[in-house]
């Protein structure tokens, strides 16, 4: 599939050609930098969902998120089915299933979830794309049910990291977002008739590269970058959006 091809929700890019768990690895390595930025990313948002919750992971790609989320029940979709049959495999309990689907048409009835996370999601798709999504997590969610979403900050250092990125990964972003956020940019793209901004907040600054010195350590720096990104913009946006 051409990585170019823009024309509906399931064809901007093709998750078949991100090898078969590759950010799980990625994950569960606990060494260096890229491990570090996954797991402190992960560690924000998971503190952030009640443990009494049915949630739903959109664009769950190979379940890690999933995985380390503890609630009460669970559900991961994604449109890439290796990446499904990969979570399925390592993941998949009574209490979590995973599901290849068109990320349109979400086999759920309405008012199903307590919360829904999208984990760098929305900057793969275009304009349309997203307000169709977030249609879909309206419908999905129960009454003041919330919506999790995290981007990467493109007012932020984020722009040189992803230029790094493209230089030393397998895994290239340049052909992959195509939506760029900033705060201002992501809360004027949400319809405040339907939804309630709880949260609007950069995070993500200091922390991750930290473990370049120890990956135990950079964990426990959450706390300061909270306190620095107050001040100077971390590299992805947090969004905490209610149902109304």
């Amino acid at each position: 599939m051409d990585l170019k091809k823009k024309n509906n929700l399931d064809d901007n890019f093709s998750y078949e050609l991100i090898p078969i768990g590759y950010y799980d690895k990625i994950f569960n390595k606990k060494k260096g930098i890229q491990s570090a930025w996954h797991n402190l990313k992960f560690k924000f948002l998971k503190e952030k969902i009640p443990a009494k919750n049915f949630h739903l992971d959109y664009g769950c790609g190979p379940g890690t998120f999933l995985n380390y989320l503890k609630v009460k029940k669970k559900v991961g979709i994604d449109i890439s089915k290796n990446q499904i049959k990969y979570a399925k495999k390592h993941y998949n309990n009574k209490n979590t299933k995973f599901i290849s689907v068109n990320l349109s048409k979400i086999p759920f009835d309405d008012n199903t979830f307590d919360s829904i996370s999208l984990v760098e999601l929305i900057e793969h798709l275009e304009a349309k794309e997203i307000n169709k999504i977030l249609d879909i997590c309206y419908k999905k969610l129960k009454k003041n049910g919330k919506i999790f979403i995290t981007t990467p900050n493109y007012i932020s250092f984020w722009v040189i990291l992803e230029i790094i990125v493209n230089l030393i990964s397998p895994i290239k972003y340049h052909d992959q977002h195509i939506t760029k956020f900033s705060v201002l940019k992501i809360k004027n793209k949400i319809d405040q008739k339907k939804f309630k901004i709880n949260k609007l907040k950069s995070f993500l600054l200091i922390s991750p590269f930290v473990a370049f010195i120890s990956f135990k350590l950079s964990l426990k720096f959450l706390k300061i970058d909270s306190l620095l990104t107050k001040i100077i913009p971390g590299h992805l946006i947090y969004l905490e959006l209610q149902k109304i």
